[in-house]
């Protein structure tokens, strides 16, 4: 009996994407006026978000697609939807990059708005576009790659993270992860990773989280998930 991938881990990074780029509108919004300097901080923070986003996309493209398109029964009408998804989605996040530096300098309310608004825009655009990879590609990595060829796509995205990032990201993971899905996770992170998150990581991101999201009610789940730990 062949091993297939398992393709849990995906689903536990676009669950991240999900949730942060949800929150970022919110987070934009809840800057005061002329704070720029809380305005940096979320700027940075969504930044470093759009920067993985674009990463794990391309790594997708690089690493996933075309062996799907070689392999697997794939309709004309899910590839079109999937590539014009992609465009969509790498349309928006240009645009809330460029809105990024004008709000951070400024922390104006004009500007807040004009970011909140695109970075909504992206979520939607990316939760229509991560449901539908979910449903049908997923299921297509797990017949039509092999275990190795799916390892190299979360090498290939952390070795894309910067390391001052990597420690974020996997806490990131980690905040609505159920026992049993950290318990999948963590094997895939480098020896390296999991000891520094063990020693300064998880520390250091739950003051990064609280100093984000100073005055927004945390997501239920989320809630739940550091409660377990």
């Amino acid at each position: 009996m062949s091993v297939k991938p398992d393709t849990t881990d995906m689903v536990l990074v676009h669950r991240v994407f999900r949730r942060e780029l949800r929150l970022a509108p919110r987070l934009v919004r809840h800057v005061g006026a002329g704070d720029t300097a809380q305005a940096g901080r979320v700027a940075a923070h969504v930044a470093g978000l759009l920067d993985a986003l674009h990463h794990h996309h391309s790594g997708e493209d690089e690493l996933v697609w075309p062996k799907l398109l070689q392999r697997a029964p794939l309709d004309d009408g899910l590839v079109a939807r999937m590539q014009a998804q992609h465009e969509t989605v790498a349309g928006l996040l240009e645009q809330v990059r460029q809105l990024l530096a004008p709000w951070q300098s400024s922390a104006s309310p004009l500007a807040a708005q004009r970011l909140a608004e695109t970075s909504e825009a992206l979520s939607v655009a990316l939760d229509e576009h991560l449901a539908e990879e979910e449903k049908r590609v997923l299921p297509l990595v797990e017949e039509h790659l092999s275990v190795t060829e799916w390892d190299q796509v979360g090498e290939r995205g952390f070795a894309d993270t910067p390391k001052e990032r990597l420690l974020f990201l996997l806490g990131a993971v980690l905040e609505e992860a159920s026992p049993a899905e950290q318990a999948r996770f963590l094997p895939r992170v480098p020896v390296a990773g999991r000891v520094a998150f063990r020693l300064i990581g998880r520390r250091r991101y739950r003051h990064q989280v609280a100093t984000l999201r100073a005055g927004l009610q945390r997501p239920a789940a989320a809630t739940a998930a550091t409660a377990q730990r």
